[in-house]
């Protein structure tokens, strides 16, 4: 058997940006998540600074903490009653019900400043519209990075994320009237091409084969705990921060966040691309450790608005770039409910940004600080970014969490039948070699041909010769139809 020799860095990066193309910076899946994105930062970092509103003034901050409970509800609620969400989501009149919920919501905030506006009604409607109608374009966005190769979604997510702070800047510099409407336009534009165009959770898309269970108590404390830990240490440092530069807040966030996100691309297509380990267990333990170090310079830089801010922002953007990402593999690779996983998993990143935000606000109002007391909120920090490694998922911890229990383990079994198990099913109808077989479960679980290599010891000549066979023996042209068939897709069903 030929060994691999030792490819240079470059030649690996080069490797693992095979297959992507400027469909995956700039096609419509991007584009739509990045207006999804926008929303959030102009709704929850531009409420700071006033640019939803008709006139201009400031909304109470207890309609966004409202809207954002509303959120993690409507997701905590998705992922425990996911088969039923299921059901309702092959309508297509409650598809677009998300996209016409955020955009009321929307209009129904922006009103609350006006001469004579009942402003708790507006905002508790607006809240409630708000959190719903996101979070179930949130959950449509899960389900259609749940079909896509993870590796074109590492370098989708971070430069949508890109786009949507791009949108920040651009609709602020605008009248007060106009980036109102701007905003709350940006979710039906989203929504369309979410499930109109691209046709997420349409029925024509439905996998007959369900996908596996989940243990949800087991993977709410894995996620929750690093969610929380790293929702609080952002939370506090960026409120801290703030008020320790008695900077007007507009500046903090307007053009700070276009070099945050660029940070972010630069630090995780970097640890993509450059890590030894395939995967993105080492490229979360990578990014979490530059996460930690831009929290310890915090304090070198205070004083330094700009330079400042964008280390604060980077911390914050990076860390939900990379949990969409870690989110959209978990599901992919083993075939988990997209809303059991986003449900739970984005459901968790929100609330431990919301208790982040809370946290902040409170100990902001003990500024002014001295330079030893940013230096120890740093450093705590850190310590809550560095805990998060106990967290990781492993691959072992995502298998463990498919078993069921052995009491419902007949019950389920027919009708939930494990990955492994369905990749064994299809091996054996195409008459695949053992060897095949098992490349097969590594490709469907989305493992590149690079990274094959190096778990099976195998040349890259010899992995290209199984995959052309094997897709020569289960009559499929492409990765899709390659995954239609372990997934036993009904494409001609009616949508």
């Amino acid at each position: 058997m030929t060994q691999p020799h030792n490819p240079s860095p470059f030649a690996v990066a080069r490797e693992r940006m095979r297959g992507l193309s400027w469909k995956n910076f700039l096609g419509p899946r991007t584009i739509g998540f990045a207006l999804a994105r926008g929303w959030v930062y102009l709704m929850f970092l531009g409420a700071a600074v006033s640019c939803v509103t008709w006139n201009g003034q400031p909304v109470p901050g207890i309609v966004f903490t409202g809207s954002t409970v509303a959120l993690c509800a409507t997701l905590f609620a998705s992922a425990f009653l996911g088969e039923h969400l299921e059901a309702l989501a092959k309508r297509w009149r409650f598809r677009l019900l998300g996209p016409a919920l955020t955009m009321a919501g929307t209009l129904l905030i922006s009103s609350i400043t006006l001469p004579g506006a009942a402003q708790v009604p507006l905002g508790a409607a607006g809240a409630l519209c708000t959190g719903v109608g996101s979070g179930l374009i949130d959950l449509g966005y899960g389900e259609l990075y749940r079909n896509v190769d993870p590796q074109k979604t590492a370098f989708e997510v971070p430069f949508a994320f890109f786009l949507a702070a791009l949108l920040f800047p651009l609709v602020m510099s605008l009248p007060s009237a106009a980036a109102c409407a701007v905003t709350s336009l940006l979710p039906l534009a989203s929504g369309w091409i979410l499930f109109v165009h691209l046709k997420a959770w349409s029925p024509r898309l439905a996998a007959n084969v369900q996908p596996v269970s989940i243990h949800l108590g087991r993977f709410s404390w894995k996620i929750g705990a690093c969610a929380c830990l790293i929702g609080l240490a952002d939370g506090v440092v960026r409120a801290v921060f703030i008020a320790a530069n008695e900077a007007p807040v507009e500046s903090f966030y307007r053009n700070p966040i276009v070099w945050a996100s660029v940070l972010t691309m630069g630090i995780v297509y970097g640890c993509i691309l450059f890590s030894r380990e395939i995967g993105l267990r080492q490229v979360y333990k990578s990014v979490m450790l530059v996460m930690a170090v831009f929290f310890m310079l915090l304090p070198v830089f205070t004083g330094l608005t700009d330079v400042e801010s964008t280390i604060a922002l980077a911390g914050y953007g990076t860390f939900n770039v990379l949990i969409w990402v870690l989110l959209a593999d978990i599901s992919f690779n083993f075939r988990f409910s997209s809303i059991t996983v986003f449900g739970i998993g984005w459901g968790m990143i929100t609330l431990g940004v919301l208790l982040g935000s809370v946290a902040g606000q409170t100990i902001s109002r003990l500024a002014p600080f001295s330079p030893q007391t940013l230096s120890l909120i740093a450093l705590l920090a850190t310590l809550a970014i560095l805990a998060s490694y106990m967290f990781v998922f492993r691959e072992s911890d995502l298998i463990a969490l498919t078993k069921p229990d052995d009491a419902q383990a007949d019950a389920e079994e027919p009708r939930r039948r494990r990955f492994h198990d369905r990749c064994q099913d299809v091996a054996a109808e195409y008459r695949l070699s053992p060897k095949e077989t098992e490349i097969m479960i590594l490709f469907a679980k989305g493992r590149s041909s690079a990274r094959i290599q190096e778990e099976l010891y195998l040349s890259r000549g010899t992995v290209t010769t199984h995959l052309r066979h094997i897709y020569q023996k289960m009559d499929v042209h492409s990765k899709q139809e390659f995954l239609d068939v372990i997934e036993g897709r009904q494409e001609g069903r009616q949508g």
